[in-house]
């Protein structure tokens, strides 16, 4: 059993963001390849940082490189893994934060690349049969007809 749950109940958005650092850029690219390789990530961005922490007692000042991983839901336990397996420190910051809002454009990408099985049969390049019903959200608004309109049982006029 995992010790990263796959969804933890308190996350609601389609995203996920998964951030470590590493002690150079050199080793944050060589994560970022191979976390986008195995599918695990659809993106890593490496951003230089300063950083300051307590370790072992004393203050410590060092340059390292922050990664960004965009991920979806399904991918974060392995991407957890992935990031341990291969980490160089001993104790290594890998935390995730959940997305509750992200553009469509940008999460049709995020799905597409990382979890296809995900996007909703709308957005699938021929998923929908010839003939089978669309989700009423996906109609064009103009081209939806609206009810009849009531007529009175009393009178049969309309009101």
């Amino acid at each position: 059993m995992s010790p990263y749950p796959a969804d933890p109940e308190w996350a609601r958005g389609p995203m996920r963001l998964v951030l470590t650092t590493y002690p150079s850029r050199e080793r944050a690219l060589a994560a970022v390849a191979g976390a986008v390789g195995r599918r695990l990530a659809a993106c890593g961005s490496v951003v230089p940082v300063d950083s300051r922490y307590l370790w072992k007692g004393r203050l410590v000042a060092e340059s390292e490189a922050l990664v960004l991983f965009k991920t979806v839901p399904k991918r974060v336990g392995a991407l957890f893994r992935f990031l341990a397996e291969g980490h160089p420190y001993s104790v290594p910051e890998i935390a995730e934060v959940d997305v509750p809002r992200v553009a469509p454009a940008y999460l049709r990408y995020l799905t597409a690349t990382l979890d296809r099985a995900s996007l909703p049969p709308s957005a699938r390049a021929g998923a929908r049969r010839s003939g089978a019903p669309r989700d009423r959200a996906a109609r064009d608004p103009a081209r939806t007809r609206g009810r009849p309109p009531h007529r009175s049982r009393r009178t049969g006029s309309r009101p």
